[in-house]
């Protein structure tokens, strides 16, 4: 119980270091957060969900600044427990996070100044059509995907400009494998080449859900799909060398450099 309470806050108090579950929690529970995530205007920084401004995350090292440190209900977004009838505090369903807290208290989609009180009407209008535009970009995408994954895959390369080539060296999967995903839909294909080739081609996590779903693979509730998960979900528009960083911070197995080649 002891432990409990330690890695799960009382109901009502808010917490901004969150784990691993809290964010993917949130990221699918909160379109408003996840689409801001995805636009770069949230970045996940030392179990931190901050503004991306140079005031909060420092530009070599990507960590919180310490101006963050001091600020966090002004610059990260926290989650509070709410206690409910017959669940316990730390089900994921009693999460809220503090959202509108948060873009009340900074107007970082206008010019990163604080705003001097809440949004105006126009301001609020302006951000919801960001993120709607944003949201309704990748279901337009997805919506164009071809119905195998081999033709879905010919068309994000051309979508994308990659040739077979640079996706093998943005991706560390061999040529010959891409080929044969290109020109065969029955080759066999696993969580951890798919998920490199939709880092390798940038792709937003919403894409590669539908390109797994074509390659008839549901992840896991293991730590290992997890990560792969949490990869793709987090890191997309990281290099492989970036990814492999926090694969080996969880003790499992990174991409090899290998998989570039025959």
């Amino acid at each position: 119980m002891e432990k409990d309470n330690k890695q799960f806050p009382i109901a009502g108090d808010i917490r901004y270091e969150l784990t691993e579950d809290e964010v993917m929690h949130l990221y699918y529970t909160e379109p408003r957060l996840s689409a801001l995530i995805e636009m770069d205007v949230i970045k996940l920084i030392d179990q931190h969900l901050v503004v991306n401004l140079k005031e909060f995350i420092t530009p070599k090292t990507h960590h919180l600044t310490a101006v963050a440190k001091r600020n966090k209900p002004a610059c990260c977004v926290g989650v509070r427990y709410v206690s409910l009838s017959n669940r316990s505090a730390h089900n994921k369903k009693a999460i809220s996070c503090t959202l509108d807290i948060l873009l009340q208290s900074a107007n970082f989609l206008e010019n990163g100044e604080p705003a001097k009180g809440n949004q105006t009407a126009e301001e609020q209008k302006k951000e919801a059509t960001l993120i709607n535009n944003e949201i309704e970009r990748v279901n337009k995408l997805n919506r164009k995907l071809p119905g195998g994954f081999s033709d879905a895959l010919k068309y994000l390369m051309k979508e994308k400009g990659y040739t077979e080539e640079l996706l093998a060296q943005e991706s560390w999967v061999s040529l010959s494998t891409i080929k044969q995903y290109r020109q065969n839909e029955e080759k066999e294909k696993t969580l951890r080449t798919v998920t490199a080739l939709c880092i390798g081609l940038h792709l937003h996590p919403w894409t590669t859900e539908k390109m797994l779903t074509k390659a008839g693979i549901t992840p896991k509730s293991t730590r290992q799909d997890g990560a792969y998960r949490f990869l793709y979900t987090y890191h997309y528009k990281d290099s492989i060398e970036d990814c492999n960083v926090y694969l080996k911070s969880q003790g499992i197995p990174e991409f090899k450099v290998r998989e570039k080649k025959r």
